[in-house]
């Protein structure tokens, strides 16, 4: 799943766990305020993801340009050894 599907999925349950927690508590029903605990978390959980997911893209990204960078430096520098 893609970061952006993770997030969207986690927003997705962090409002409906919110909506379900607010529904639970005006009609008094401890059952599904606390699946609406639950479900938020999940969200929460899921948003996290998707930005960890997010990070380690970029992370990556910063690496491969820097090794391309360096092997550039690398090979202008072997080249100017052997003119």
């Amino acid at each position: 799943m893609s970061s952006t599907s993770d997030k969207l999925k986690g927003a997705l349950n962090e409002a409906t766990g919110s909506a379900k927690q607010a529904a639970g508590k005006v009609i008094d029903s401890p059952k599904l305020e606390g699946e609406g605990v639950l479900q938020e978390m999940k969200g929460k959980g899921q948003t996290a993801l998707g930005e960890a997911k997010d990070a380690i893209a970029d992370a990556l990204d910063a690496a491969a340009t820097k090794a391309k960078e360096v092997a550039k430096n690398a090979k202008d520098a072997v080249h100017k050894a052997t003119e």
